[in-house]
């Protein structure tokens, strides 16, 4: 009987549909415009599902077909506002929540199959003897071939406790090597890399913004402290955002006592609703510089805008993504989720950050970023800061430095992206000559790299070889990638840092930050104490 019901409703599907809208909204008919207005927009829509159901040559499911309706409608809105289905709303609680259920794992899909970059200390894949190098070729007996990172991530993530069967290909091993992994909470911190620089300067990456963010933020500070950091870094490059509380909660551990972090500002502009640090709290007096490129968004626009605007730091980089929208997710039956913008958010200088998408999607999800004539002139509104100096509006965050990000050249960017050279040539150095810390890049293992080449048929010519630019690159993306096989991620990230032209921008202007955060610092006021009063006697 179950089954019968359950193959009569996935026919009629559609049918219930328009029963139950119509039944909903019957009452409504006659009361206002508005309603019937609405009402005929629904009978609209149920008939072309109708019709695309009975008569399309290929019909959709129905939840592909109700998916694409909800995205459809939510678009016509604004490029922020989206639908989740159980998949993707779960995969987003995870990354908010700071943790998941997996076998701790770094992947990537590469030429050749699902790779292991690198295994998170003490975690399960690192336990059972995974390592960096090993192509993922079957995942609970099904072949990964021509799968996606994310399909492999869903299969090798699961319930605490369970089990996933992983087959492997390992330089050096003839057959596939098994592996049986109990699936552990894996953290997911959005502190992402925090270590020492330099002996002074301490450098701390945000991924993201999720519910643990600033409880990471305040333990990195405090460990960098105590290996003497001065000043700090903030790296926000490449930070689509997340949970506004979790930026709040920097920026009151950055800022002084009752400074405005954001104003929201709802429908129609009514609802304003502004956020400011405690009254009682103090500033911890180190000089910063903060990084952005055109994939910081959101989240990140607020953090650095409330630290420009109040002259806390200096920002240097790109222009940022341009997000004034803030977004209220909605939870639909508890395994679905609506991410609906409700409020447009300003810096505390005033400033809305949100680019302009009124030209349509494309312009907006790809915009212009050609840098060949050199950086972009500041463009929107004028406004000022605490300390009187020009920032500007509507279109992101502008920094008060522009810094280029360094781009590879074609040679080296195909050696990396097409063939995986770097990553399987570290690999293999690993195993034949062992890796140091930090290990520059000396003309032996160059000629190594050159030969191993020539050993896989990969094309170069004398001329792309003996090029500066070049063999600058492939020197440093060789260094990166042998730090990543043989120390993890943070190790390849930190050699990148000592080569970065933006992270030795931020460095070099550090001197102005401090000069700045010392007047900023003049500016607080403090209140003097009462006078006791003496009773007459």
């Amino acid at each position: 009987m179950g089954r019968t019901m359950g193959r009569w409703m996935k026919r009629y599907w559609i049918w219930l549909v328009i029963l139950a809208t119509t039944g909903l909204y019957a009452p409504l008919a006659g009361r206002t415009g508005e309603d019937r207005a609405r009402q005929r927009s629904l009978d609209t829509l149920t008939e072309i599902m109708g019709l695309v159901q009975k008569q399309a040559v290929d019909p959709p499911t129905p939840k592909s077909m109700t998916h694409a309706s909800i995205s459809g409608m939510l678009h016509t809105l604004d490029p922020h506002s989206y639908y989740m289905d159980e998949t993707e709303f779960r995969s987003m609680r995870d990354e908010q929540r700071g943790s998941f259920f997996g076998i701790g794992s770094i992947i990537a899909q590469q030429p050749d199959g699902i790779v292991i970059v690198s295994t998170v200390r003490g975690g399960p894949s690192e336990k059972v003897g995974l390592r960096a190098g090993d192509n993922i070729k079957q995942i609970d007996g099904k072949s990964t071939e021509n799968w996606t990172s994310n399909a492999a991530v869903q299969k090798l993530r699961g319930e605490k406790g369970t089990v996933v069967e992983i087959d492997v290909q390992r330089m050096g091993f003839p057959g596939l090597l098994h592996f049986n992994i109990t699936r552990s909470e894996i953290p997911s911190n959005s502190v992402y890399y925090s270590f020492m620089l330099n002996p002074t300067t301490g450098f701390i990456t945000i991924k993201d913004f999720g519910e643990t963010t600033a409880e990471e933020f305040e333990r990195a500070v405090k460990n960098l402290k105590a290996q003497g950091m001065t000043s700090l870094i903030l790296d926000l490059r490449f930070n689509g955002g997340g949970l506004l509380d979790a930026a709040l909660g920097i920026c009151r551990q950055l800022l002084g006592p009752n400074e405005l972090i954001v104003t929201q500002r709802g429908r129609d502009g009514k609802d304003v609703v502004e956020t400011r640090t405690p009254k009682g709290s103090a500033m911890d007096p180190f000089p910063m510089v903060v990084l952005i490129n055109r994939g910081s968004a959101s989240a990140s626009e607020i953090v650095t805008g409330a630290v420009q605007d109040h002259d806390r730091g200096l920002v240097v980089g790109q222009v940022s993504w341009g997000k004034g929208l803030v977004q209220a997710v909605m939870a639909i039956n508890r395994t679905r989720g609506l991410a609906l913008t409700t409020a447009r958010y300003y810096t505390p200088s005033g400033r809305c950050i949100q680019r302009d998408y009124s030209h349509g999607l494309d312009d907006y999800l790809l915009p212009d970023d050609d840098t060949s004539k050199g950086p972009a002139l500041p463009q929107g509104p004028k406004f000022k800061t605490d300390l009187g100096r020009v920032v500007y509006g509507s279109g992101g965050i502008t920094p008060d430095y522009m810094a280029d990000n360094g781009k590879l050249t074609t040679f080296v960017a195909n050696l990396r992206f097409q063939n995986s050279a770097f990553f399987k040539f570290a690999v293999l150095e690993k195993e034949k000559h062992g890796i140091k810390p930090q290990q520059p890049v000396d003309d032996a293992i160059m000629a190594r790299f050159r030969a191993w080449m020539a050993e896989q048929k990969i094309e170069c010519t004398e001329a792309d070889w003996k090029d500066p630019q070049n063999q600058a690159d492939i020197r440093d993306q060789l260094g990166s990638e042998m730090q990543n096989v043989a120390y993890g991620v943070e190790a390849g990230f930190r050699f990148q840092c000592a080569r970065d032209p933006q992270v030795r921008k931020a460095l070099e202007v550090m001197p102005e930050a401090d000069s700045m955060l010392k007047r900023k610092m003049l500016t607080f006021q403090t209140v003097p104490a009462p006078k006791p009063q003496v009773a007459q006697q």
